[in-house]
This record gives structure tokens, sequence and C-alpha cells, in this order.
């Protein structure tokens, strides 16, 4: 089986080089690596004739088009096939539930005899177009869609078609994950404390994908006698209270429900406020699987928080330090001392009303 990869995008894209690798790999199950080949054009127009050539060779083509280019990319592809284009009725029923739906219409175009890959909120969605010798997938090229897509229907859709077995995505979302987590600890070089929970032992496993990832996160003492989402939010905030950090996390597993499924609870914490999410297993979802997705998840999140919280000064942070808390003890001793401060001015002024009447 041969495959093309063809991906219409600006090869400044960060997200490029990365998901290029992941997306061939994610195919060494079902073909040999000679068998897979990846191209990216910035515009449409210089990518036509590359589309023309991977027909006469290819059973499988993949077409990425980057957000911005989106409509462009679908709209010429599609008059290129002459494919009749309607509006798909799986999509539409997503995009009317968002305001305004009437100006997202053209999201929901599709060529009439395509399989759509609608998400949850109808935007951006791919398909799949298929002969008897051929299949055309068209995916969006962005961070939080092509591997949802691929996970949640391209895989699913080989699968069912061709019978062909195709490895859990999870590892190749984590992959992702970590570059884009990587890149953002670059560009704003914060440290980050995580409360040191049992799940610390997946992340870190994970942080060993990230090169800079021992320079900016730390681990800080957790509390497990608390739990659930209060522990979460608590470790969170005491974590990078503990490092001085501008930044705290939490990642704390919940135990089994009654039916047997996992979840976890993800909190980040600039120290002024908190985001808080939490996660279920899916049916059937084994455990390594959803420890997987938290932490792709949890990477995701870091990242995405660092990119839009402005980094503090260290004179900032002092500022958002909270005050020490005073424990009976201290009190106790600073009663001693009070009391102890007063009898001493008392005998010496006592002595001092000796000398002056005698």
């Amino acid at each position: 089986m041969k495959i093309k990869t063809i991906i219409f995008s600006d090869t400044n894209n960060p997200s490029f080089t990365h998901l290029e690798s992941v997306i061939a790999d994610s195919f060494t199950s079902i073909t040999t690596p000679d068998n897979i080949s990846s191209v990216v054009h910035a515009t449409v127009q210089s990518g036509l004739p590359e589309i023309a050539l991977a027909l006469k060779t290819n059973n499988m083509i993949f077409i990425y088009a980057d957000e911005k280019i989106y409509h462009e990319t679908k709209r010429s592809i599609c008059k290129a096939f002459k494919f009749e284009m309607i509006h798909a009725d799986d999509v539409l029923d997503k995009i009317r539930t968002l305001e305004n739906s009437e100006r997202y219409m053209l999201h929901a175009l599709m060529p009439k005899n395509a399989t759509s890959f609608p998400l949850s909120d109808g935007l951006f969605p791919g398909f799949a177009v298929r002969s008897k010798t051929q299949c055309i997938f068209f995916i969006p090229f962005s961070e939080d869609r092509t591997f949802i897509t691929m996970k949640k229907y391209v895989f699913p859709y080989i699968s069912r078609v061709y019978g062909a077995h195709l490895p859990a995505f999870n590892e190749y979302e984590t992959a992702y994950a970590a570059s884009i987590l990587e890149s953002r600890l670059h560009e704003n070089a914060v440290q980050i404390a995580i409360a040191n929970t049992p799940v610390c032992k997946y992340i870190a496993h994970a942080g060993k994908k990230i090169d800079c990832f021992a320079d900016y996160i730390s681990y800080a003492p957790y509390d497990a006698s608390k739990k659930e989402k209060t522990a979460a939010r608590l470790s969170a905030v005491k974590a990078a209270e503990y490092y001085e950090c501008q930044f705290g996390a939490s990642v704390i597993e919940n135990e089994k429900d009654e039916n047997g499924n996992f979840s976890a609870t993800i909190i980040i914490s600039n120290r002024k406020t908190a985001k808080i999410r939490s996660l279920s297993s899916v049916k059937d979802e084994s455990h390594e699987d959803f420890i997987t997705t938290v932490i792709t998840e949890f990477f995701l999140m870091l990242a995405q928080e660092i990119s839009e919280t402005p980094v503090m000064t260290q004179e900032e942070l002092k500022h958002i330090r909270p005050t020490p808390a005073i424990h009976g003890a201290h009190i106790a001793l600073y009663i001693i001392l009070f009391a102890t401060t007063f009898f001493l001015t008392y005998v010496a002024a006592s002595f001092s009303n000796l000398t002056l009447f005698s």
C-alpha cells in the first residue's frame, strides 16, 4: 500500500516538522516506510500538480490544510476532482449550535459522496472520498484538530474499510503535545512546580521527550491526606509557593468509580487564578491509555496557560506571596515574650523609683 501525505501550510509553522514525522510513523503498521512519502506546499496552486501525480501511484492520499487556507484548499481540490458539493447534515447539526451559526455554513460544504469528520463545534471538518482503488482524506492542519480528527475518525475509518489494524494514536498525541510544551517553555522561560503526586512518575517519563523539561520543571511535596479537586487545587497553589514559581500544577488520579472507570483532575495555577479540568476514561479504555490521555491533556493545558499568562518578574511574585500563617505555638510564644518584656520593664521601673526616693 502506497501512501502520500501533502500538507498545505506555511513551512514556518512550528507544528509542521513534528507533525509530518508523526503522521508518517503512524502508518508503518500497514505499509513500509519506503511506501510513505510527504511534501509541503505553501499555496494551493503549487500543490495541485503534486496531487495529480499522487493519484497515479498511491492508494491513500492525505491532504492536510492549514486553517488559514482551509476553505481555499478545499474548494480548489473539489473543483479539480469535479466533486459535487453539498452541505453535510452531520456538520450542519453541530454548526447550528454555535452563536451566529449562519457565518460558518461554508465549513459544512463537502463532496456529495464523502464521509465527513466533524469535531464538536463542526468547524474545519475533515472528510474522506473513496473509490474502488483509492481513498482521499482531507484533514485540518492545526495543533488542536489534526490529532483528534485522526484518532476519532481517520484511524477507525481505515480499520473499518480496509480491515487494517492501526496502533493507538495516544503515544503520537503525547509526543506532539510534548513538542508544543517544549516550544512554549523555550519562548517564555518560566519555572513550573508540579505537586509530586503518584501521576508524576508518568509525567517524568513523558517529559523525557522534552530536552529542556528538567530545566523548567520542579516537583514539590504533596500532601496525600486530602483528595480529589480540593487536594488538586491546594497542591497546585502550594507547589508554586514552595519553589516561588509563577506556575503551580497538580495532576491527581481519583479512585475508580462503581463501574471501574478511571478519572483524574488537572489543576494549573498562576498564583492568582486556577484552571481545572476533569477527565474520565471511555468504555474499555485501559489504564495505560487513560494515563497517556491525561498527560497529553496536561501538557497542552500547561502550554496554553504559559502562552496566555504574562510572565511575572520576581518582584511581582513577591507581592502575591501569602503572609505566613500564625499558628497556636507562635501565639503562645508571642504572649510569653510580651509578658517577659512587661515584667522586666516593671522591675526596671521599680528599681528606678527606689533610687529616686531614697
